[in-house]
């Protein structure tokens, strides 16, 4: 491989698990931690830090024999371009370590290997030149496992070696993605958004569907325990709602004979987030989500037929991701964040049952988890912050979340955090097509349920109004993503309702967004959306831009510009749809940014502008009402 050298930095550093609280100098010095790896013996912690300036960046740190406590100083891994890592992976040997990182904070990735010595400040490049975007799977022994897209939306699962730079190809298809590799054999992801299934694959390169028929069943993430042989079948874990209302944990053995499968770990009233299964194949971890979005940790023994309940440790933090496990099970490390608790890396001795880092605390989660019956009949929940507990209905920020399979859920909002500040209510409501409330739900709002999806957002504000929580004189609605596509959507659809509109990154029309977005990404969305080829008509009655003239209220659009989910042309059609009948209109556009706001400036520079115009809409309400 090439090689790219670069200077490292090593110094010391707040704790791994360091709060504003910790930190000496004030809020500037915020810092937040994800994404963790631990390196298959337990020696390493490699996770991604973002601090006050720059972009999300790896570190890798040695810890001590208790996990974080008596760990190490902390050493960047400062790579050949500037952008946001956004996944690291150890090695199973120790030897590498592979960082995602997105050039420019736009949404096309890239893969760099480093190693974990101290005295090698190399950085080697894992894509090629016709690679679009390039994606961590796992490590398949001394083999990196990645998924290359090219500029068609084709997928190419590869093999890389780290020492020469030769790839082996495992298998290639339109809008897949490589899940896992292990000894040859590996697990293909086909279909699309909330239609996905697996496929097996051996080393000789035949596949299989993994799981038989089922519509609108999910199986998109698993982990070879074996890749079996002449005598002995595949075996595996994969999440799955196959024949199932919820996501759980299935165990599947395929051979030349046929497949069988059965369920390890499934609960009515939770979802299966994630599972990593140690190196060893003996221990499983499992992130639930319970009660509307909380997170519940389970540590299983998996070597038997039927699992075994190591731990249960209750978490530090109400909203727990990213969950990492050494080869023998014995730490593990997750990501743990709620309201005024930024995210931050805890790690879990097993064998010692207890909590590294800061673990004993856990705080009560500070919003309030609400229920209320759309106009169909069909029952949601959000979560509500208010700003005051008692008193006359509050200026109230309605606040959706991306998606549509995303989930609104209890952990660090800085936003939501500086609008309590001024006395603004927020509610964060999971409208029809949320994750987390089962498979029913989570496709009630495909394709013509898309209506009924915007209706709820109406729905959502009515139910404050009843309930007094809400002034209805005074109601803004926001949104990131899918969100902001649900605040056009519902600004057209309920106009009157609203008296301003905050979208973030939303399509306001869904032919353009299919025209202009990433062709993987639009091959992904035509289940949830339509298909642009064959229901031209539905696109169009979905597509807010042809009624924007209905909107006469203030908005604020804010973009990434080098967003190619959902381009800024989308936000700049609707603001200039507005700007032709005068009605007020913002755009906040950040160069440095995709479809995310990663940096924590540009962040504040957000809260600084939601706030203002939450202020100056509100005020020239209440202005009014005074006359």
């Amino acid at each position: 491989m090439p090689d790219i050298t670069e200077v490292t930095e090593e110094r010391e550093s707040l704790d791994v698990a360091g709060s504003p609280e910790d930190a000496v100098g004030g809020p500037e010095y915020i810092r937040h931690t994800s994404s963790p790896c631990l390196s298959p013996d337990g020696s390493m912690l490699a996770c991604v830090v973002t601090e006050r300036t720059g972009y999300p960046r790896a570190v890798q740190r040695p810890l001590g024999p208790g996990g974080l406590d008596g760990a190490g100083p902390e050493r960047d891994v400062v790579l050949p371009i500037d952008g946001p890592v956004r996944k690291v992976a150890y090695s199973p040997n120790g030897k590498w370590l592979a960082c995602e990182v997105a050039p420019d904070g736009g949404e096309r990735e890239r893969i760099f290997l480093v190693t974990t010595d101290p005295a090698d400040h190399s950085a080697y490049a894992v894509d090629t030149w016709g690679d679009a975007t390039v994606q961590i799977v796992c490590w398949d022994g001394e083999l990196l496992a990645v998924t290359a897209f090219d500029s068609e939306g084709v997928a190419e699962g590869r093999l890389v070696d780290p020492e020469s730079g030769e790839s082996t190809v495992v298998d290639r298809r339109m809008g897949g993605a490589l899940v896992h590799a292990r000894d040859g054999a590996a697990l293909f992801r086909v279909g699309a958004r909330g239609i996905r299934e697996l496929l097996r694959i051996v080393p000789d390169g035949r596949w299989w569907p993994l799981l038989p028929v089922d519509t609108g069943a999910t199986t998109d993430a698993g982990v070879i325990l074996d890749a079996g042989g002449p005598d002995r079948p595949m075996r595996m874990v994969v999440r799955s709602d196959h024949s199932a209302e919820r996501t759980g944990l299935l165990a599947v053995e395929a051979g030349e004979d046929g497949t069988e499968s059965w369920p390890l770990a499934y609960r009515d009233d939770a979802d299966l987030d994630n599972v990593e299964v140690s190196l060893d194949r003996s221990t499983a971890v499992l992130l639930w989500n319970v009660r509307g979005g909380l997170s519940e940790l389970e540590v299983l023994d998996i070597t038997s037929d039927r699992p075994r309940v190591i731990a249960r440790p209750p978490l530090p933090d109400v909203v727990a991701t990213s969950p990492t496990i050494t080869a023998d099970g014995r730490l593990l490390a997750v990501t743990i964040e709620s309201l005024d608790e930024p995210p931050r890396v805890v790690m879990y001795d097993v064998e010692r049952c207890r909590w590294t880092g800061r673990g004993p605390h856990k705080p009560d989660p500070a919003p309030e988890l609400v229920t209320f019956t759309a106009r169909d009949g069909l029952e949601l929940s959000g979560w509500l912050y208010r700003a005051a507990p008692e008193g006359e209905p509050a200026p109230t920020v309605v606040y959706l979340h991306g998606g549509p399979e995303g989930q609104s859920r209890p952990g660090y909002n800085d936003v939501a955090r500086r609008l309590l500040d001024i006395g603004v209510t927020c509610f964060a409501p999971n409208v029809r097509g949320s994750t987390g409330f089962g498979r029913f739900f989570s496709h009630a709002d495909d394709r013509y349920g898309r209506f009924a999806g915007i209706d709820d957002v109406e729905d959502a504000l009515l139910h404050l109004v009843d309930e007094g929580i809400a002034d209805p004189d005074r109601a803004v609605v926001a949104g990131r993503s899918y969100g902001g596509y649900l605040v056009n959507a519902t600004l057209v659809r309920h106009a009157g309702r609203w008296c301003g509109g905050i979208a973030a990154c939303g399509m306001s029309d869904m032919r353009t967004f299919y025209r202009d977005t990433e062709p993987w990404v639009a091959a992904a969305a035509y289940p949830k959306y339509g298909n642009p080829l064959q229901e031209q008509e539905l696109l169009r009655e979905v597509s807010p831009l042809r009624r924007f003239h209905r909107v006469d209220v203030p908005m604020l659009f804010v973009h990434g510009a080098n967003d190619t989910n959902v381009p800024p042309s989308e936000s700049e059609q609707a603001a200039e749809a507005l700007r032709d009948r005068d009605v007020p209109v913002d755009v906040l556009i950040f160069e440095d940014e995709g479809h995310e706001f990663v940096k924590l400036a540009n962040r504040q520079l957000l809260g600084d502008r939601v706030v203002q115009f939450c202020q100056e809409v509100f005020d020239v309400r209440t202005r009014k009402d005074r006359k």
